[in-house]
């Protein structure tokens, strides 16, 4: 296992404060995206970039809850979001992991 994470480079602070910016913006876009199909697809074309960039910091964890954010996205253009308040409590979760980080 050692050897698997010696390749592995930790994230620092200035990298957890633009992921923090970040997914404050995507929560904004998805709030605003709740009724409007155009939103909501730019919520998942944002979600798939930011979820890019994770995996480009090595933010492995946050990558894969990430991953499992837009497994359950799916726009829709004339009927409202199945799976708008589990987003909303993923994207939650994600804010709080990310300010445990900023804490220490």
């Amino acid at each position: 296992m050692k050897d698997f994470m010696k390749g592995k480079s930790t994230m620092d602070r200035l990298q957890w404060e633009k992921v923090s910016k970040d997914l404050n913006a995507l929560c904004d876009l998805h709030e605003g995206g709740v009724s409007d199909s155009k939103k909501c697809r730019e919520f998942n074309s944002q979600a798939s970039r930011f979820l890019e960039e994770l995996e480009e910091m090595n933010a492995d964890e946050m990558a894969d809850r990430m991953m499992d954010l837009l497994a359950g996205c799916c726009p829709k253009d004339f009927s409202p979001c199945d799976n708008r308040q589990c987003t909303k409590g993923s994207l939650e979760r994600l804010q709080e992991r990310v300010r445990a980080k900023l804490e220490k």
